[in-house]
């Protein structure tokens, strides 16, 4: 066998380029920002533009890939196939500018990239073939994309692995010195370049040759029929036994349900898909019944999906997460009925369909944005008008008395409201609420704030800053209150006059017992139902009842953060008199979980300094 020779190697790359020459643009410009990226120290906005750049450039690999095929299927004309790519070129800029409000902790950006990622990625998939007379060439073609995949990123592993331990060896043996970034350097270049290149030359030419391909590897039939079926029935016991479950108890089902629905559905489907060819050979016959079987199993488990996620859309509204099941559950239940009732069952529907959910989710006032942004927004309305923070259609910044008379679940629904906002739509669609002086602290210099420093300045507006919670909609009916002095963070220079001793003590009570035992004292202290136990040398010295310690602290204003920010008088207590000892406590944290009847003392930290009465 003789080695391919640098001609042939040569010749190969232009053929490549001559094929593929938008795909092979895109891939190196994505790899060139991303070592531009590793080496370069950029200020923000540069950076910014460079990682929409590389965004961009990697959406636009899967979309002039399926430019090529789909031209080079169709043997459209060149003018028709150089205005498709321009036209694709013009796609990408428009999602460049989509990004405008980038913002490194904005979800809608990433959740855009990663659906348009997906959609495109499907849209290869029926680039070559997509009608219902090229099945066979449809399954190949993918067939071929995946295993070429697979072939692709072995021989990148492997190239990556043997240059990046090449340049090692040469680094310890001759004493030479490379940065370590030639590493990321290395890894950008075979993963981005020559994966693509290896990639790309093995895509069949002519691909509408595929439609007579027959081969079926045999190892994807064992695979499939020994490890995939197997685990989609595992999975498909488990969600029946816990349907059955809900029944007999009359229980509502946990969101995260519909996530393991929409896996089982997909892993399935995609099960079936890789047996397609088979379907109809005379050993196979099986295929057919589990095909047909699987899909009427399927409409329980949607039922059950969508009562899921519309529990959880009935009380806390609709969110982008929210909108995706929900979206999905949509399409899973449309290839559900298709499949039970359609005569034609054409597979290319499937990636076709969901491309299009995909894509169509992403734009518009029906988008998972738009719909989320006015769940929510209505939600805030309605918590903030009944617990009287509406005067007509102004927002008014409630008082301290009447902050205490909300429930802990209305306060914890507003900021845990807000906080979503922050991450995912900013508060532009609230600006009609808010009067000069709130629109001028929220919205001016907006671009140098971060969304937490407008969530922070919304709170204030409303009179909320500070009182946090439990964010999780299992624990809405708590709220932390936290307290804190950084004044008491130091021993140095602390007055102890007129006490003996000084002794460090921390506790918690989530639980379970705690204690912090200061072995320069042998000291320690507990938390037991809100009682503060105090130990030397194991021996209980007093115990403390901290109530009317807790209901002081929490009558202090509060003005930081997620925090009360305490001074020392606030936070230091004189318990005279207890046990025949005197004893003053200062706190430097103080952390209580309340409801709306009850407290509870999370835990406590600070010094105590103690004088015993000596014994008569």
């Amino acid at each position: 066998m003789k080695l391919p020779s640098l001609q042939l190697l040569t010749g190969s790359f232009i053929q490549i380029t001559k094929r593929f020459p938008f795909v092979l643009l895109a891939a190196l410009t994505g790899t060139v920002i991303c070592i531009a990226l590793l080496e370069g120290h950029f200020n923000d906005p540069a950076q910014t533009i460079l990682s929409k750049i590389l965004m961009t450039s990697s959406l636009g690999v899967p979309l002039f890939f399926a430019v090529h095929i789909f031209c080079e299927r169709t043997m459209a004309k060149p003018m028709f196939k150089f205005s498709a790519l321009i036209f694709s070129l013009f796609v990408l800029v428009q999602f460049y500018f989509s990004m405008n409000n980038w913002n490194i902790n904005n979800a809608p950006v990433f959740y855009r990239f990663f659906f348009w990622s997906a959609g495109l990625h499907l849209l290869v998939a029926f680039s070559a073939f997509f009608i219902e007379d090229e099945l066979n060439g449809f399954w190949q073609f993918n067939k071929q994309l995946f295993l070429r995949f697979l072939e692709a990123a072995l021989y990148s592993g492997v190239l990556y692995l043997g240059l990046a331990g090449a340049i090692l060896a040469v680094a310890q043996l001759f004493n030479i010195k490379f940065h370590e970034r030639i590493y990321g350097d290395l890894l950008f270049i075979i993963a981005g370049l020559f994966n693509t290149v290896f990639f790309l030359g093995g895509i069949a030419e002519p691909v509408k040759a595929l439609n007579e391909e027959t081969a079926y590897p045999k190892g994807l039939k064992i695979f499939t029929q020994y490890v995939l079926i197997p685990l989609v029935t595992i999975y498909l016991l488990i969600l029946y036994a816990y349907t059955a479950k809900i029944l007999i108890q009359m229980s509502l089902p946990k969101g995260w349900v519909a996530n393991l629905i929409l896996g089982f559905s997909v892993t399935g489907i995609l099960s079936l898909l890789l047996v397609y060819p088979i379907r109809k050979e005379e050993e196979n016959k099986w295929i057919k019944t589990f095909s047909r079987f699987y899909y009427f199993s399927l409409v329980p488990l949607v039922v059950l999906l969508f009562v899921a996620i519309g529990t959880r859309i009935s009380a806390y509204g609709v969110t982008i997460e929210r909108y995706i099941v929900a979206m999905l559950g949509v399409w899973l239940a449309i290839i559900t009925l298709y499949f039970i009732f359609s005569k034609t069952k054409n597979i290319i529907l499937i990636p076709l369909t969901l491309s299009v959910f995909l894509f169509g989710s992403c734009f518009g006032p029906w988008g998972m944005f738009k719909v989320s942004e006015r769940s929510q927004l209505k939600r805030l309305h309605v918590l903030l008008e009944k617990n009287g923070a509406f005067m007509g259609s102004k927002l008014v910044k409630l008082s301290q008395t009447d902050l205490y008379k909300i429930k802990v679940k209305d306060v914890n629904q507003i900021n845990s409201i807000l906080e979503y906002l922050s991450k995912g739509h900013g508060f532009a669609g609230m600006k009609d609420w808010l009067n000069e002086d709130c629109q001028k602290t929220i919205f001016t210099d907006s671009l140098n704030k971060s969304g937490y420093e407008q969530m922070y300045a919304v709170q204030q507006c409303i009179g909320i800053y500070g009182v946090t919670g439990y964010r999780s909609e299992e624990n809405e009916n708590e709220m932390n209150l936290n307290f804190y002095c950084s004044q008491f963070n130091d021993i140095n220079g602390m007055d102890i006059s007129g006490y003996d001793r000084i002794y460090n003590f921390s506790a918690y009570d989530y639980k379970g017992e705690s204690k912090y035992i200061d072995s320069s004292t042998a000291s320690y202290t507990k938390l037991d139902e809100n009682k503060m136990l105090f130990y030397l040398k194991g021996t209980k010295q007093f115990e403390l009842q901290l109530d009317s310690i807790a209901s002081k602290l929490r009558a202090l204003p509060h003005n930081k953060y997620n925090a009360y920010t305490t001074t020392a008088s606030d936070m230091t207590f004189e318990v005279p008199n207890l046990q025949g000892n005197k004893i003053k406590l200062m706190f430097s944290g103080f952390n209580t979980r309340i409801t709306d009847t009850s407290f509870v003392v999370n835990s406590i930290n600070g010094y105590l300094l103690l004088k015993k009465t000596p014994n008569p």
